[in-house]
């Protein structure tokens, strides 16, 4: 009978358990790979143009929707359009 009671209380919530470790492991968020997280932030550092970056929204040649920013381009200042 006592034994009965432990295997019931070690196996009681069981299935949500299981259920919510599944939905943990699937909500993962891909990102890239560290070597490119790396790549991406050495290349910002060299750029150093980020703080140009104004709030007015411009499309890209792509579609998508940047940000304008204020560049110096042969000693005149430019708006172009940047990747946020």
């Amino acid at each position: 009978m006592l034994t009965t009671t432990y295997e019931e209380d070690r196996h009681r919530g069981e299935e949500r358990r299981h259920a919510h470790h599944r939905g943990l492991l699937e909500g993962r968020v891909e990102r890239p790979s560290l070597p490119a997280r790396l790549a991406a932030a050495i290349q910002s550092i060299v750029r150093r143009d980020r703080h140009s970056l104004t709030s007015y929204p411009c499309r890209l040649p792509d579609g998508k929707i940047g940000r304008t920013a204020v560049v110096q381009v042969n000693g005149t200042w430019e708006l172009v359009c940047r990747v946020e």
